[in-house]
Parts: C-alpha cells; structure tokens; sequence
C-alpha cells in the first residue's frame, strides 16, 4: 500500500473512531437524562401514594447505572485503536500502523482487559445522578 493510501486510511479510521467515542458521551448524557425523567414522577408517585414505588426508583436508577456504565466501557475499546493509531503518528512510525483495524484491536484489547463495565462503574461521571437517584429513593422509602 503506498503512503498515501495508509496516511488516508488511518486518517479517515481515527476521525471515524473519534465520532463514536464522542457518540458514547452523547448517549451516556441521553441515558442520565432517562434516568432523570423516571425519577421525578417515580419520587413524586411514590410521595404521594405507596412507599414501595420507591424500590421500582431504585431498580430503574441501577439498571440506568448499569447501561451507562456498558455504553462507558465500550468506548475503552475505541479508545484502545485511537491510542495505537496517535502512537504511530508521534513516533513517526505511521508508515508500519496497518490500517482498518478496529475488529482485530478490540479482541485484543478485550483479551487484555476484559469487560470494563464494573470499571466504569465507580467512576464519578457514571456515578451521578444514578447513586444519589437510588439514595434518594433509598431514604424516602425508609422515612415513609
């Protein structure tokens, strides 16, 4: 393959990637603001009728928890060929970075280091609002 070509293709492929890592945030933003919605008037239902509406408010915020944390675990995957293809380009070596590999450097990497769920998991940007969500109905169905 000539120069050329492989400069354009990993060109093309890190753009690519950085689009769906950013995708990644975006949805995870879409998913909190789920959570949010489902709160309010599972707060609210449970305030006013019956205390166990607030275990389905702390159900719903780990389930939301958890897909949040998936969707955030996906992205160290993306991340991992972002990372080989940035490392061609400072070292210069970016003549000898095979281009369009982003299936083969997943398996690797998920080889390596596993399902990254549970690592995402405790990471503050995960953490809120879902915790203080499943707290909140936590305390409310205590006190009611």
């Amino acid at each position: 393959m000539n120069e050329d070509k492989r400069i354009d293709l990993l060109k093309d492929e890190y753009i690519m990637l950085q689009n769906f890592y950013e995708d990644i945030d975006s949805k995870g933003l879409t998913i909190k603001n789920w959570a949010i919605t489902v709160a309010l008037p599972v707060i609210g239902t449970g305030l006013f009728y019956h205390k166990e509406i607030f275990l389905i408010g702390i159900f719903a915020s780990l389930v939301f928890w958890y897909l949040e944390t998936y969707w955030r675990g996906l992205s160290h995957f993306f991340s991992a060929r972002i990372k080989n293809i940035e490392r061609a380009f400072q070292s210069g070596k970016w003549n000898e970075e095979i281009p369009l590999q982003v299936y083969s450097t997943w398996g690797v990497e998920y080889k390596r280091s596993g399902d990254q769920t549970l690592r995402y998991m405790f990471k503050q940007s995960s953490i809120l609002p879902h915790f203080l969500i499943a707290l909140v109905n936590l305390i409310l169905y205590v006190l009611r």
